[in-house]
């Protein structure tokens, strides 16, 4: 397969995955919004850091295999070689989580008596929650790395949408304070169940799964891959969401939820779009790196740079105008101020994004120690900045803080990364998305400035500048070759 078919494939893929994402951000964004209206401050921190911790220990223990799954589901082809990959991926999954349980209900019965009620019963669902979760995210790697996209992203919108729907239900029905928090969790946990009942099914996990055909040898690939990323995803871990952990004992739960509420805005927005991207085209660089093809997997890699920063730097360009107005828009007044939070967060996971790229040459070369020390140090770097000056500047040190870490990960990633894989950038092509970007954000500040901010308007004013920087990018001739790609697929498509 020449270049252009490959990266043809990649601009259909990413299409297909982007609008699904704008949905799930969309929805998302709702989310946060009607959450922050039914919680308290104080509850809405405590609920940011029950979630926060399941996200974490998903990461840190079973991240490893989540990654050697999406990496290796392509490698085994064949009903035998399927029989050994999920039968060992099963295996390993069970036992971490049996472990991971057994040892939170333990943790539970010790600390259990010294908080309310409430308080212990979300406790318990959060350790349920952990289990329904990372058994999601593993089942949808296995989706993306076998290119079985538009199941993955049906199953993606309707997750994000019945998790708010049966939370609205739920809070409805049994309106207390202590319960709505409870009714988000147990609303994620039903909805996860029924993703990983539907993906068993159309994989047809049943037939490939027996415990005595537990390989060792798979086993051993798996680590050899992913044991060094344990390390990385424990300072990982430090580097993303260690913030709550400092806010939550210096500055109490009501600051965190504040936090928290306004952290998820832009930590959402590009999640979606990072993951939009790198689910479109990371599977095809992934095979034309099993074919030794580094010339082209390069340029591959280089490309995907491109389609990230045509997405995300209008994304940051959009977010910075517009943070006030989503602030005042979209989050209870308990919740708003006034949008230095989602600036500074958006730049920080833009740098993220670019990081997350260059961190593929590590990842292809299955050599993962150099990203250790890339996120060691930039962990330090956000640890101590949030522990020295949070006590004395309040939380919003932990979105500076934020900007500050990724930028030097993002420093360390591309000098490291380049002597490996390196991307190129196109200078010419990046001006022209800087400028497209600084015309779209004008015309997005004027037009929020000159009318009344409604979230209709609001809508409107977005719609607008995302024409104004389609069309720069157009007639620039920026995306001639994606038009050109788009219309031959619906084109197809038709046929």
């Amino acid at each position: 397969m020449n270049t252009n078919e490959v990266k043809k494939i990649m601009v259909k893929d990413t299409m297909l995955y982007l609008p699904a994402r704008i949905i799930e951000g969309v929805i998302g964004l709702l989310t946060i919004t009607l959450y922050t209206g039914f919680f308290g401050t104080d509850v809405y921190g405590t609920y940011g850091l029950v979630t926060t911790t399941v996200n974490i220990s998903s990461f840190l223990l079973l991240g490893w295999l989540i990654q050697s799954v999406f990496r290796y589901a392509n490698s085994f082809d064949g009903n035998k070689k399927r029989v050994l990959f999920y039968s060992t991926s099963f295996t390993l999954w069970i036992s971490i989580n049996g472990i991971a349980v057994f040892a939170g209900i333990i943790g539970i019965l010790i600390i259990g008596s010294h908080h309310e009620n409430w308080l212990t019963q979300l406790y318990i669902l959060g350790i349920l929650q952990f289990v329904t979760y990372n058994t999601t995210q593993i089942l949808l790697s296995i989706l993306a790395a076998t290119r079985r996209a538009k199941l993955h992203l049906v199953l993606s919108i309707f997750s994000v949408a019945a998790k708010l729907s049966l939370t609205v239900l739920l809070v409805m029905k049994y309106r207390t304070n202590s319960f709505t928090p409870a009714a988000a969790v147990i609303s994620s946990m039903i909805i996860d169940t029924l993703i990983i009942l539907v993906i068993s099914i159309r994989l047809q996990l049943g037939k490939y799964i027996t415990f005595r055909f537990f390989s060792r040898k798979v086993m051993k690939k798996f680590l050899i891959f992913s044991m060094p990323l344990v390390a990385v995803n424990l300072t990982m871990s430090i580097l993303n969401l260690s913030d709550r952990y400092v806010i939550t004992p210096i500055l109490g739960t009501d600051q965190m939820g504040i936090y928290h509420a306004n952290y998820q805005i832009s930590s959402n927005i590009f999640t979606m779009i990072l993951v939009a991207v790198m689910r479109g085209v990371y599977p095809m660089i992934i095979k034309t790196w099993r074919q030794n093809n580094k010339a082209q997997s390069q340029h591959l890699l280089s490309q995907a740079v491109r389609y990230y920063l045509l997405v995300s730097m209008p994304a940051l360009v959009g977010i910075s105008v517009l943070a006030p107005t989503i602030s005042r828009l979209f989050l209870d007044e308990a919740f708003r101020e006034q949008g230095f939070v989602i600036i500074f967060v958006a730049g920080g996971m833009f740098f993220y994004g670019l990081a997350e790229y260059s961190n593929k040459a590590w990842e292809l070369t299955a050599n993962t120690k150099p990203l250790f020390y890339n996120t060691l140090i930039s962990a330090v770097v956000n640890l101590g900045v949030n522990i020295i000056f949070i006590p004395l500047y309040g939380y919003r040190v932990a979105a500076v803080s934020t900007l500050l870490s990724y930028l030097i990960y993002l420093a360390l990633s591309m000098l490291r990364g380049r002597k490996v894989l390196k991307i190129n950038f196109i200078p010419l092509s990046v001006i022209r998305i800087l400028l497209s970007c600084v015309l779209m954000g004008v015309v997005v500040y004027l037009l929020i400035n000159r009318f009344s901010q409604s979230a209709l308007a609001l809508l409107i004013f977005v719609l607008l500048g995302v024409l104004v920087y389609i069309g720069c990018l157009y007639v620039t001739k920026e995306i001639d070759s994606e038009v050109k790609n788009a219309v031959a697929w619906v084109k197809n498509l038709k046929k």
